[in-house]
């Protein structure tokens, strides 16, 4: 089965650039996305050139963190406070389904922009995926999907599907999701899901080498004792292959 690990996040700030930076010398991540309206953005660039790993970095597309790159945006209280991005959107299924038309005009604007961002940073737009996965939410999905249009897009983040129990609903709109998904992909992924949901799903359980290939997602970091880990939802795990 083939495996591709993402480092979420480059960009973020220093310290995340320099552990992303660290797990690419020692071979633990394939590749990373960069979150191109924040603070480290250019430098996270400029340490990929320096570093060779140019060609392995996608977007990491933010509607939910830091200040937005337009400033038509910040106006709107669907999406933005006083401090940037809120990511409140993400957090009512109504608007995680539907965004008022004003709305999804300063999104597309928006996504626009960090795409162009990107590209200005010396980025090849080939592969995107979201913070907090907001790709994924029909609201803004259907506004992706239009501008990848414009785009050389060959690679999107699956829904996360490497999970067992869940509604059947809930089975059911990832399936869906991921149908649509995969029209942009392609490598065809089949699962995608974090270091931890791959070593629950597939944990024991043998003949899954013909599953397809997944990604794995990861989120380098130091621990407060200097150690190169990956974080996950407040948690740390071992980085490693």
């Amino acid at each position: 089965m083939a495996i591709i690990v993402n480092a979420d996040d480059f960009g973020m700030n220093e310290t995340v650039n320099k552990a992303i930076c660290l797990a690419f010398e020692e071979g633990l991540i394939d590749r990373t996305t960069l979150m191109a309206n924040m603070p480290a953005a250019k430098e996270a660039m400029e340490a990929a050139v320096d570093k060779g790993f140019i060609d392995r970095v996608g977007i990491h597309l933010n509607l939910t963190s830091g200040m937005p790159l337009t400033k038509g945006i910040l106006s709107d209280p669907l999406m933005c406070g006083e401090g940037g991005f809120t990511g409140d959107f993400a957090r009512s299924m109504k608007t995680r389904f539907y965004l008022p038309k004003r709305s999804r005009a300063l999104v597309e604007e928006e996504i626009r922009a960090q795409f162009e961002a990107f590209r200005k940073f010396g980025g090849r737009l080939w592969h995107i995926d979201s913070h907090h996965h907001v790709h994924t939410d029909p609201s803004i999905w259907i506004i992706l999907k239009r501008v990848m249009k414009d785009y050389p897009i060959v690679s999107v983040r699956l829904g996360r599907n490497m999970f067992r129990g869940g509604s059947l609903a809930n089975h059911a709109y990832k399936a869906i999701l991921n149908s649509s998904i995969r029209r942009y992909c392609k490598d065809r992924p089949r699962y995608f899901g974090s270091a931890s949901d791959y070593r629950d799903f597939f944990g024991g359980r043998g003949g899954y080498a013909d599953k397809g290939p997944t990604e794995i997602m990861v989120h380098p970091v130091f621990t407060p004792d200097g150690k190169l880990m990956d974080e996950y939802e407040g948690k740390y795990y071992p980085l490693a292959r």
